[in-house]
């Protein structure tokens, strides 16, 4: 995570559709017109809900799907234009259990719910109630899309991180207790000037902002189990990424300061993944180390960032240098992606503990494969809580807080929208899944729609 993020996307044109390549073609729906997602043919069940309006919003009867082993449900509802920021939400109920899901500032047209944590309740024949609070249903009939992703668990995991903090944010409750690979990209010394109370030299600062949390990559992983020995920072420069991108071959310094050398981070590493013997930063070196991960972890499924729904730039260009790296290594693997930086930093919406569903998407044709939801009990989203907040950069630094002299700074990441102690602890941690082919679809659409630099 870091301040910089860029909104390209919400300025694309609405009703823009592209094609997409093999395995992401358009499956049938009666979704509203206004939904961008595609989901692939053959990769999730397809069945209806028959909305009767009630009182309070509607009322269906749960089908009985084929696939027995789903593990994420979706419902495609119509809403009318929602209330102001965190006062929309739809209520769902089956049983005794209950989903809540905030909607987006003035929400109109198709929402996808996440009904996943019902499962227990959904049989066939069981009524389903949704209520609605700032906002009104379309009676209708609906699209419920069941997927059964079977996304390997005990295996191999490789977690590709932009920023220290990025890989908890996404995926601390998917990787906790697993055989995991932490790698994070950069050392995150850029954004906010957390420190300039100290160091009032910028390159000074970074510097020193960049060592504490590359340390904070490699040792916050162990709250979820994972031990600095299995955790790696490869120590490229923050908001560096994309011009490194574009010319491959050229080296690149930090952003404040002249080093070109990325061992100036690597030094914190305990694993020996890598050597941390001078390096510089070239896109051609990203690539290789990302390479030489892939051949000594050999991971069964790699998380990373989504480069069409992630609007940070040095998230999307992660995912592009390991789309290239996994043409240099062809052994079979599970793609989960994800992202931290939706909709101008406020997706998830509404409190924390509410749950989660896909980010709204209408700014042009894009394609699924499949979806997860990873579900967080209690415990594990306590233990996530305080793994993000005892990452620097997501917490007051010394001088707001009491004991230093200095103001408060109304600044990010302490905007209580876009702050991740709301955003981060949710009950669910949601994925896109694809092949090596999808993922190849994605990243050439994202290429095809760059970010301005």
């Amino acid at each position: 995570m870091t301040a910089t993020v860029n909104s390209r996307r919400l300025t694309l044109a609405l009703g823009a559709w592209c094609a997409v390549g093999t395995g992401l073609a358009r499956a049938e729906t009666t979704a509203a017109a206004d939904d961008r997602y595609q989901f692939a043919d053959g990769t999730s069940e397809i069945q209806h809900l028959t909305l009767v309006a009630t009182a309070t919003g509607a009322r269906a009867m749960w089908p009985a799907p084929a696939t027995k082993d789903w593990d994420t449900a979706l419902v495609g509802v119509t809403v009318s234009a929602a209330a102001a920021k965190g006062e929309a939400w739809i209520d769902v109920t089956a049983g005794a259990a209950r989903v809540r899901q905030h909607l987006d500032a003035g929400a109109r047209g198709l929402r996808w719910v996440n009904v996943s944590p019902l499962r227990a309740a959904l049989t066939g024949g069981a009524p389903i109630e949704f209520a609605a609070h700032g906002t009104a249903l379309r009676p209708a009939s609906v699209d419920v899309r069941l997927f059964a992703s079977h996304v390997p668990r005990g295996r191999p995991l490789l977690v590709l991180a932009p920023h220290p903090d990025d890989a908890e944010i996404a995926a601390f409750g998917f990787y906790a207790g697993q055989p995991a690979t932490i790698v994070t990209v950069t050392a995150g010394n850029a954004g906010d000037a957390n420190y300039h109370d100290d160091f009032p030299v910028d390159a000074e600062q970074y510097a020193f902002k960049g060592y504490l949390r590359a340390i904070d990559s490699v040792t916050v992983p162990w709250q979820g189990g994972i031990p600095p020995q299995r955790c790696f920072n490869l120590g490229y420069f923050d908001a560096r990424l994309q011009d490194m991108h574009d010319k491959p071959g050229a080296v690149v310094a930090e952003m404040y300061g002249p080093n070109q050398d990325v061992a100036r981070y690597r030094r914190v590493n305990l694993s020996h993944l890598l050597p941390n013997s001078a390096r510089t930063a070239t896109w051609t070196h990203l690539v290789e180390d990302l390479a030489a991960i892939l051949r000594k972890v050999r991971p069964a499924v790699i998380v990373m960032p989504h480069p069409i729904l992630d609007d940070h730039p040095d998230h999307d260009f992660v995912t592009v240098a390991a789309a290239q790296a996994l043409e240099r290594w062809k052994q079979p693997v599970m793609i989960l992606l994800y992202s931290n930086h939706s909709a101008g930093n406020l997706q998830p919406y509404g409190p924390a503990e509410t749950d989660v569903s896909l980010p709204p998407w209408s700014a042009r044709a894009l394609g699924v494969q499949r979806v997860y939801s990873h579900p967080l009990d209690k415990d594990l989203r306590r233990r996530k809580l305080y793994a993000l907040e005892s990452m620097h950069d997501l917490r007051l630094s010394p001088s707001e807080q009491s004991c230093g002299a200095g103001p408060r700074r109304p600044d990010y990441p302490r905007i209580a929208d876009f702050d991740y102690f709301r955003r981060g602890p949710r009950p669910e941690e949601m994925f896109f899944v694809y092949d090596r082919a999808g993922l190849k679809t994605i990243v050439t659409d994202f290429l095809a729609h760059p970010p301005a630099p």
